[in-house]
């Protein structure tokens, strides 16, 4: 009997423990922008505030996951279009705005309606975001070439 006791204490005085360890808040996951296509001076903005944001959280991850369109302007996409108008982005963050190139991560999302890029905080110990999958589209037609990354290097 007193070590029905003695259980029935100790269940007591440990239960709100692993209770608020269990239910410790996680800062969670949130976008921070999203933008389509837009012009260079003001997706460098975004980029600006976005660098911003990552300074004042060193510890935390900037994500980028962006979705090729199924048009670009009115017209089919050229394979790669997508990437080459993404690779201007996280060396701008990380020449430019002195982001350190292991705090930004590029995701490719595959294809929606638009071409799209979205910028994420993600806190130390938080999972990463995926692409939403609703807005994937699967059956993507291409017209003829690939795309040249100088093609879509801002001049500024």
């Amino acid at each position: 009997m007193f070590w029905l006791i003695k259980l029935a204490m100790l269940s007591v005085l440990i239960s709100p423990t692993l209770i608020l360890n269990g239910s410790s808040p996680t800062t969670p996951i949130q976008k921070f922008d999203e933008f389509g296509d837009i012009k260079c001076e003001d997706e460098m903005a975004r980029l600006d505030n976005f660098a911003l944001q990552l300074q004042n959280e060193p510890q935390a991850r900037g994500v980028i996951i962006f979705f090729g369109g199924i048009t670009f302007r009115g017209k089919l996409p050229k394979r790669g279009e997508a990437e080459a108008r993404t690779a201007r982005l996280k060396p701008y963050l990380v020449g430019r705005r002195g982001i350190p190139s292991a705090q930004v991560i590029v995701i490719n999302g595959g294809y929606a309606k638009e071409w799209l890029a979205q910028l994420w905080v993600v806190p130390p110990g938080a999972s990463m975001p995926s692409p939403d999958e609703a807005a994937r589209h699967t059956k993507v037609r291409f017209r003829k070439g690939k795309a040249n990354p100088r093609d879509y290097r801002c001049r500024i």
